[in-house]
């Protein structure tokens, strides 16, 4: 859940801004996010969430047409409600699986705990995918779920 400013900055590690993401609304459990690049100035991508108790599943679309880039999956049922509702359950390390626009596995995302935010994130065919906005959406989906 993302609540507060509905705009907030993606930085590097010098502290240079890469680009802004920007919810759709200020209280936003499920919806859309912009992300645009900072000194362009050019809509990249929008990450857009449903709901569920069940399966996180994320969605990367075109900022310019939505159509549908990648979507990111997490690892099911199970692992999903124990993550939200057993008191250690934010403990459990995060495994996403990334497929392309045609539902085809091209890689995954996976912490081994949840208290350090390291991921490691392999792709094994970046061909139908753009790098750029998978890791940038780890990032984003890690800081509104409050990981």
């Amino acid at each position: 859940m993302y609540e507060g400013n509905d705009t907030f900055p993606f930085v590097n590690s010098e502290g240079t801004e890469l680009c802004t993401v920007e919810a759709s609304s200020n209280w936003d459990v499920a919806g859309d996010y912009l992300l645009t690049d900072s000194q362009a100035g050019k809509e990249l991508v929008v990450l857009d969430n449903d709901i569920s108790l069940l399966q996180d599943t994320w969605r990367i679309r075109d900022a310019e047409d939505e159509s549908l880039i990648a979507e990111i999956n997490s690892r099911g049922a199970p692992f999903t409600v124990a993550r939200k509702l057993l008191p250690v359950g934010q403990w459990l390390g995060h495994r996403f699986e990334i497929t392309d626009a045609d539902g085809t596995a091209i890689g995954t995302i996976e912490s081994e705990t949840a208290v350090l935010d390291q991921y490691e994130i392999t792709i094994s065919d970046s061909s139908s995918v753009p790098i750029d906005p998978i890791v940038t959406a780890t990032v984003v989906i890690d800081a509104i779920q409050g990981n």
